[in-house]
């Protein structure tokens, strides 16, 4: 029986070593290599070269790529997703979705007293309404799973408890919308016992738009490739259970980051 993964943002790219790529993008590489395994790119223009692209990735025996159109800010695009992958690709069920779509304006994010609330709703529109929409979009298909996975690629700095360690990095915005996305994937832990929901810190991940962002924030750039992020948490995928991983908030190499 083949698994089936719905991966967002699959198209949200970053600059690393002169190649296009990122932690979306990564996700459908990296799945599409594994045996029987179908891989739902969700991305905002299936047309545009970087969406067909995913679909020239190698595939292993099996295993295939489907492009749909969602973006997180619309209020339909993951409904008429599903209806897509229903009525077209005969899929009844979704395994895994990783929620990945989201966005980063370092220009947008000031000190509580500059910030500008209609920046603020942007972000939180994008990172945390877009969040819910799928999640009540994809719930149908998902408990048709054996064991139905609903990951969020959240960040440290959604973290309520290490507050302090971005204390002097004005993120509000961002910040602010990855710890109301991590509201509601707790919630839904509790709301649905079956359900395996949780978020990650994806890892300090280089690309080019964090290494402008540290630059303008005055901070040092260190991090991981995307691959390694990518093979990470699949590692963490691989291992989820209801018992130890829902409800929870994880680094990316596995080790409980405080909510």
């Amino acid at each position: 029986m083949s698994t089936i993964v719905l991966v967002t943002g699959a198209t949200k790219v970053q600059l690393i070593a002169s190649h296009h790529t990122g932690i979306g993008r990564g996700f459908v590489e990296q799945y599409l290599k594994r045996e029987n395994t179908i891989v739902v790119a969700g991305v905002r223009s299936p047309s545009s070269a970087e969406a067909t692209s995913l679909c020239q990735f190698d595939v292993a025996p099996g295993s295939r790529a489907i492009l749909v159109k969602i973006d997180a800010r619309s209020e339909t695009d993951a409904l008429e997703a599903i209806q897509v992958l229903q009525k077209q690709h005969g899929i009844g069920r979704l395994d895994i979705i990783i929620a990945n779509a989201g966005i980063f304006y370092p220009a947008a994010n000031q000190k509580v007293l500059d910030m500008k609330l209609t920046d603020l709703q942007e972000h939180i529109n994008v990172n945390a309404y877009g969040v819910i929409r799928l999640f009540q979009a994809t719930w149908p298909l998902l408990e048709q799973s054996e064991k139905p996975i609903f990951l969020l690629n959240s960040a440290a700095a959604g973290s309520i408890v290490g507050m302090k360690a971005f204390a002097q990095v004005p993120l509000n915005s961002y910040a602010a919308s990855k710890m109301l996305a991590n509201f509601f994937i707790t919630k839904v832990h509790f709301e649905h016992p079956s359900l395996i929901s949780f978020a990650v810190h994806p890892g300090s991940v280089v690309t080019e738009n964090r290494t402008a962002a540290a630059e303008r924030l005055g901070v040092s750039v260190e991090g991981i490739s995307v691959d390694q992020s990518v093979l990470s948490l699949l590692s963490v995928l691989d291992n989820a259970t209801v018992a130890t991983t829902s409800g929870t908030f994880l680094n990316v190499d596995g080790v409980p980051i405080p909510w």
